[in-house]
């Protein structure tokens, strides 16, 4: 008798708590129809929610009306740009090793078959490593983003400023000898400046990288110092510092194209310098492990 009433009370329970449920799923009051629209049907058809007449049943269609989108650039991680550093680092090589060897006067006599550079000033040194620039910065390298724009900038400069019908030509005609060294000479000191910042970034960088911004420096502080003081030797001393970082460029380029995945073996750069943050340091409780 026990055991039956047990049970009664137990089937009891069950049947209150699913109704309760059930009311539970139940709008209490008209305040939870406001805003119902055909446009914006209640959650009718979902589980736990009743069905409405006049509505359509969920999964309801969306509303046809355009949705302001945001674009937001993925991470520099998840962005398929490669190394652009490779591209500046070899244009620029390969033109200021053909320039330098004019300007020493290796090949041709001093001064002489630099316009036949003028094709190569403006696409190859200027509009690749210019654009090189702007993929590294795309890819978050500021410093050598700076490094290629600006002198791809100057290289299309100096292609431009050798185009016959330009007025540049024309207008350094109609200037003594004098006054376009002179005004040659100011330009060399500006970029001698810029570049001796870059060796200031770079001091802490492998070997090859500082060789590069070294002959770099002296290349254009010794062709300043020529062209200023109009003698020939020290000139020509720029051009064999200028030939020297041009094969500096080439083969930095050379290091990031070769490696052990299509080498033999990565080109050593000479690594020189360890940050703090790689630094390993003796655990305080296990002494240098």
């Amino acid at each position: 008798m026990m055991d039956n009433t047990n049970s009664m009370s137990s089937v009891h329970n069950t049947n209150s708590f699913s109704s309760n449920l059930h009311e539970s799923s139940q709008p209490h009051n008209d305040a939870e129809l406001k805003g119902v629209s055909p446009s914006n049907p209640p959650n009718q058809g979902m589980p736990g929610y009743p069905a409405y007449p006049g509505y359509p049943a969920y999964p309801y269609p969306q509303d046809a009306a355009p949705r302001e989108i945001q674009i937001v650039a993925p991470p520099t991680q998840f962005r398929r740009f490669g190394n652009a550093a490779a591209l500046g680092l070899i244009t620029f090589g390969i033109c200021t090793v053909q320039e330098s060897m004019m300007q020493a006067g290796m090949s041709v006599g001093y001064g002489h078959g630099q316009r036949t550079m003028t094709g190569q000033s403006i696409a190859v040194a200027g509009i690749a490593q210019f654009a090189a620039g702007l993929w590294q910065i795309a890819n978050g390298d500021t410093f050598e983003g700076a490094a290629f724009t600006s002198f791809g900038a100057a290289w299309i400069a100096k292609g431009i400023a050798d185009v016959p019908g330009l007025g540049v030509l024309e207008y350094q005609a109609n200037e003594t000898p004098e006054v376009v060294r002179k005004q040659k000479g100011i330009v060399a000191v500006a970029w001698s400046i810029w570049v001796l910042i870059l060796l200031a970034g770079n001091v802490k960088s492998h070997v090859a990288n500082i060789v590069l911004f070294l002959t770099l420096n002296l290349q254009l502080d010794f062709s300043c110092a020529g062209v200023w003081t109009g003698n020939e030797t020290i000139t020509k001393l720029g051009g064999w510092f200028g030939f020297f970082c041009g094969l500096s460029a080439m083969y930095n380029a050379a290091t990031i194209l070769l490696n052990e995945e299509n080498f033999w073996f990565n080109l050593p750069v000479g690594n020189w310098y360890t940050p703090k943050s790689l630094e390993t340091e003796p655990d305080p409780m296990y002494g240098d492990v």
